[in-house]
């Protein structure tokens, strides 16, 4: 593979595009989130038969994956650079609604050495469909590391940016930085700024001419959730389950079968209440894990702003049309990529129950051990409430938690049936679909 912006000395004919296997989207909360999009066409093969193609793009400011992967194909008519014909093939399978635009005759600079990145003029550059009328602008190509040191990027979006760089290269994938300047009515280009970067990959001819059913592009596979927040929640169901299973037989050990003899009466309760001890230092481990990954996660959904959604006032109209939608007043609700605001209200207000029921637990479980100063600082709340009353509490978030539990699958299945999008096999997969061409509340245009 040449290296992207270069034009390779010896370059074979680009293949004809395959047919598209399937698209995926990942893109943040907000509305420069990261946008991934996969896009299985060969641009160009080699003789053991794999080609080129575009892996994924992630924007780092407003544009959408659709124009990201257009700036990045402004490319000489005619161009035989790999890398130029990948563009171009991703662009015309999944974006055919999008022009693909030439850089004029001389108005292409390629990389050198010295200046690794290459420099083209666009002129009548759509940057939002919606808002903005065309402009002209120049487009910079090229190394990540040289394209960062002459662009601009915020601080907010330059780590999360690198950390998808870092995650390409760790696949194996090339990454292709795209920086853009506008240009002034007097020819002026003003400051560069780094609008994202496109990652590229080999893949078998083969696999790449598979085609999916029906409209491959009406469709955009969202990769929403990480891998380690699917394990949390999944690992969360269950120490739920076991801590609720023995701590109601703890409550009200009736339930459990009487001894039919004084001289022998089993430990069935020792079992039972080792199991909830284990399962409850186990889930403490796992929120402490959960906090960890509020300040470390690269996904804005995953980090601790994203507990209090409540920011703007289009973030509380977004709420209010919300609960008017699961009212039945309206018949239609605002779409939203990860969570709406109430859901993520209602999320937040579960972790503070939780952690309430994390105190109340520890508090009861250090009576044993009043000696110790950890225990005995833990067990505070219990002398001043009084045990009972502390027991009481504890049970009644135990109810509260399995009416959220309820509540919360009815609302997944209800809306994975109503707005056929995935939600469900989200947190096994981690991705959903979205229409391309939806513009949720907390992200960039979908496509």
């Amino acid at each position: 593979m040449s290296t992207p912006g270069t034009q390779p000395h010896n370059t074979q004919e680009p293949a004809a595009p395959g047919g598209p296997r399937h698209s995926a989207a990942r893109t943040g909360p907000r509305g420069r989130g990261a946008v991934d999009v996969r896009v299985d066409h060969a641009a160009t093969g080699d003789r053991d038969g794999r080609a080129i193609w575009v892996a994924r793009t992630y924007s780092a400011r407003k544009l959408t994956s659709g124009r990201l992967l257009c700036m990045a194909a402004v490319v000489p008519e005619g161009s035989q650079d790999p890398i130029d014909a990948a563009l171009v093939a991703s662009l015309h399978a999944n974006r055919p609604d999008i022009e693909v635009l030439h850089s004029a005759e001389g108005q292409f600079s390629p990389a050198t050495q010295a200046r690794r990145y290459s420099l083209t003029r666009a002129h009548g550059f759509l940057m939002d469909k919606s808002h903005e009328p065309p402009q002209d602008i120049m487009i910079m190509r090229g190394d990540v590391e040289a394209v960062l040191r002459a662009a601009t990027l915020p601080a907010a979006e330059k780590a999360p940016f690198l950390r998808h760089v870092d995650l390409a290269e760790r696949m194996g994938q090339r990454c292709l930085a795209v920086a853009s300047a506008p240009i002034d009515a007097d020819g002026h280009v003003g400051e560069f700024h780094v609008e994202g970067f496109i990652a590229f990959a080999l893949a078998p001819r083969t696999q790449l001419a598979k085609t999916v059913a029906e409209n491959p592009n009406a469709w955009v596979r969202v990769n929403l959730w990480s891998a380690t927040l699917r394990f949390q929640h999944w690992a969360n169901m269950a120490l739920i389950v076991a801590m609720t299973v023995t701590g109601y037989f703890i409550m009200d050990p009736g339930l459990l079968p009487q001894p039919t003899s004084a001289d022998d009466t089993g430990y069935l309760m020792g079992i039972i209440r080792f199991i909830h001890f284990v399962a409850g230092f186990a889930w403490i481990v796992l929120g402490l894990s959960r906090v960890w990954l509020a300040f470390v996660a690269k996904d804005r959904q995953l980090r601790w702003r994203a507990f209090w959604p409540l920011n703007s006032r289009k973030d509380v109209r977004g709420l209010i049309e919300t609960i008017k939608y699961y009212a039945f007043i309206t018949p239609h609700g605002p779409v939203y990529l990860a969570h709406n605001p109430l859901q993520q209200l209602s999320y937040t207000g579960i972790y503070v129950l939780c952690l309430v029921q994390m105190a109340t637990g520890l508090g009861l479980y250090g009576l044993y051990n009043q000696y110790s100063g950890l225990w005995s600082l833990l067990v505070v709340p219990v002398a001043w409430l009084g045990i009972p009353t502390v027991r009481l509490i504890h049970a009644l978030i135990m109810f509260v938690i399995w009416a959220f539990v309820v509540i919360h699958v009815y609302l997944a299945v209800r809306a994975d049936s109503v707005e056929r999008h995935g939600g469900i096999s989200s947190m096994i997969n981690g991705g959903v679909w979205l229409r391309r061409g939806t513009t949720p509340m907390d992200a960039p245009k979908i496509g």
